[in-house]
């Protein structure tokens, strides 16, 4: 045997690292409102997963800078074609003024506790025609759509019990696109208390200059519908009373 076949050839190691992190979990929809809308009734205390928030994570993050600009840098896997042309620039907001902006991290109340919805600039937005106004956050850098309402009267914005910098209140959100909407509880999270405090002004504002416009067809509709529904109840209601109950007297 030669000496180089007698040379013992060391083992070969290799090294496993994991490529992606914990995965994003985004909630479907959540827990619905009842009743009196009391924000420090949503406090979640267990943590399940790494994704998932707690009443805590949507509250008291003073360390975590809402508007700080991410400086992560990724390498894409696929090359995207750059579009020239109007047709590549339209965001479906060219007919609506902005009223308020600000950057904000958005959480939604689901399955018994505050999930995060994503980070990026919050808009309220009206149609330059209609004059109705609606709420508008994308997410940065891929622009995504996390909240997509229009300001409602039900919707009550109060401050967040475990944080003067956040706000919670109900709506019924459309940002998930085919999924038909439904009613939610929602925190948004400013970068200080005096912008939330600005939001909610602009939100209340926007609210009186919905409650003015003139109501279209379905909006009538509905109001009709709701308005005979109650006419029945009260009726029936009324037949109840009047009946006497079977074995009374006797």
């Amino acid at each position: 045997m030669s000496a180089d076949d007698a040379k013992e050839t060391p083992a070969a190691t290799t090294t496993t690292t994991g490529v992606f992190g914990s995965t994003a979990s985004m909630g479907g929809f959540g827990g619905l409102a009842s009743g009196g809308f009391d924000p420090s009734k949503f406090a979640s205390t267990a943590e399940t997963g790494s994704e998932k928030k707690t009443d805590d994570d949507a509250g008291d993050e003073d360390e975590d800078d809402v508007e700080a600009e991410c400086k992560a840098e990724f390498k894409p896997v696929v090359k995207l074609e750059i579009r020239e042309g109007a047709e590549a620039e339209k965001t479906g907001e060219e007919d609506e003024d902005i009223l308020f902006e600000a950057k904000v991290k958005a959480y939604r109340y689901t399955d018994g506790e505050w999930k995060e919805r994503g980070l990026g600039p919050i808009k309220l937005l009206e149609h330059k025609t209609s004059k109705k106004i609606r709420v508008l956050m994308r997410r940065d850098k891929t622009l995504k759509i996390c909240a997509n309402f229009y300001v409602q009267q039900e919707s009550k914005v109060a401050e967040h019990a475990a944080s003067e910098k956040a706000c919670v209140f109900t709506t019924v959100d459309c940002s998930d696109g085919d999924v038909a909407p439904e009613l939610y509880n929602m925190c948004i999270k400013f970068g200080s208390s005096e912008k939330r405090e600005a939001f909610t002004a602009a939100f209340e504002d926007a609210q009186k200059k919905m409650a003015a416009l003139p109501k279209d067809e379905t909006e009538i509709e509905a109001e009709a519908e709701k308005a005979a529904v109650a006419d029945e109840a009260d009726a029936l209601a009324d037949a109840l009373e009047g009946a006497k109950v079977e074995g009374e007297g006797n």
